[in-house]
């Protein structure tokens, strides 16, 4: 059983998370403001294309990772051994599809011809940015399936620190640009992660092992099809607005999307903490209706506050030119407060070996999410991605909540209605 309270192991992420978001939102308000909207689009388009090559091509390895840390059944030379092969492996097949996508004009489908020559050098930098990402998650999982919660939140707060300090710099000598915003942003992502490797497993012998490849592999493929599923769910939208509509209006939903998902950070802390804890003891896993309920009340204030302040406080922030983000923010909200209860309850069912049940919310999540997009994105634009998006997140949510109650044998209203137990637990966070 794990030496450390859960409520209080949550409580310290999310406070981490909150110092995050809101380097992460002074990022974003001065990167949306230095590039405009139209550069600010392409620079988020390259970003989720690199991200969605990840979940492509990564064989679910991360998590993989994460759970059998968390497990402690294997030698950790071995384990990571293991992993620094598959991680290889993962960024030579992610680097040959970003080529395949530059060198076959494929990304004409999201850039017209002129974004495309804007972007022509900056697109490159994906490469670069997947290793990167790859060296400070799989680094990152490594803390946390130890349980080190400290170590791993302040490793992830260097990384927007990092990244504001080179914002700065690139703005000051003049050189900014979406190429060089991009590279910054590996460079953010590098630094904190080789730390990890250089502290943590280079120490150790490298031993690959077969049977944690191949357990590796069993639980990754299963959990990789719903990563993959549950990122198209995210950011699909994203590409579709690319296609039917331009890149300034990726970057008015993109800034939409940035705001609303902020909201979430509570709950990413729940997960983040959920995983590893519950992987470990089965004490833990009966703590996720407290922890859905205590999320959905925190979510749920947070977004009616959303709701009120963003017609004034978007312009401020980012200026006039994204006052046309206020609309799809305000349309996102309902089903922001709605997946909530998936996206903790997939760190429950990944705890319990069943990482399927993600792949069946995460399908239906992505079909209704994509036929509502096809229809409504070219009739009333960003509009139309919101509110698909919030709708697949409502029907996900139901989803999720009926295959944990037939797990738990729990009526759904047990799991839902609020306790005065919950109240004393928010207290603790």
């Amino acid at each position: 059983m794990p030496s450390f309270s859960i409520k209080k192991a949550i409580g310290q992420t999310f406070i981490t998370q909150l110092a995050i978001f809101l380097l992460v939102l002074l990022n974003n308000v001065l990167l949306s403001r230095w590039l405009g909207p139209a550069l600010f689009g392409a620079m988020a388009t390259i970003l989720i294309l690199t991200d969605a090559v990840n979940k492509l091509t990564n064989l679910g390895q991360e998590t993989a990772l994460l759970y059998l840390i968390s497990g402690r059944k294997h030698p950790f030379p071995k384990l990571m051994g293991t992993f620094f092969v598959h991680g290889l492996v993962v960024f030579l097949l992610g680097t040959g599809v970003i080529v395949v996508l530059i060198v076959t004009g494929s990304l004409k489908l999201v850039f017209d011809p002129q974004e495309i020559q804007l972007i022509s050098t900056a697109v490159w930098w994906s490469i670069p940015l997947f290793f990167a990402n790859l060296v400070h998650d799989y680094g990152s999982k490594i803390w946390l399936g130890q349980q080190k919660f400290s170590r791993y939140n302040a490793n992830l707060f260097f990384r927007p620190l990092i990244y504001l300090s080179i914002l700065f710099f690139l703005y000051i000598s003049k050189q900014l640009t979406v190429s060089t915003a991009i590279a910054g942003m590996t460079v953010s992502w590098f630094l904190p992660g080789i730390y990890i490797w250089l502290r943590s497993v280079l120490p150790n012998p490298f031993l690959w092992d077969i049977k944690i490849a191949r357990e590796a592999l069993g639980y990754g493929t299963k959990i990789m099809f719903s990563n993959l599923l549950g990122f198209l769910v995210y950011r699909s939208d994203i590409f579709l607005i690319g296609y039917f509509l331009s890149q300034q209006e990726v970057g008015w939903y993109y800034i939409a999307v940035l705001i609303a998902e902020r909201l979430l950070y509570l709950t990413h802390a729940s997960s983040t903490v959920l995983l590893p804890a519950a992987s470990f003891s089965n004490e833990q896993q009966q703590k996720t209706p407290t922890i859905i309920r205590i999320n959905l009340i925190i979510v749920l204030l947070g977004a009616i506050l959303i709701a009120l302040v963003s017609p004034w406080l978007i312009p401020i922030l980012f200026s006039e030119q994204y006052s046309h983000s206020v609309l799809p923010l305000l349309f996102l909200l309902p089903g922001i407060v709605g997946i909530t209860i998936p996206k903790i309850l997939s760190a429950d069912f990944a705890s319990r070996g069943i990482p399927q049940y993600n792949l069946i919310t995460s399908s239906v999540n992505f079909l209704v999410n994509l036929l509502l997009n096809l229809l409504l994105i070219p009739r009333i634009g960003i509009a139309g991605a919101a509110i698909s998006s919030s709708f697949s997140y409502l029907v996900a949510a139901m989803i999720a909540l009926k295959l944990y109650s037939r797990i738990r044998g729990l009526k759904i209203s047990t799991i839902l209605k609020p306790r005065k137990s919950d109240w004393e637990a928010l207290k603790v966070l």
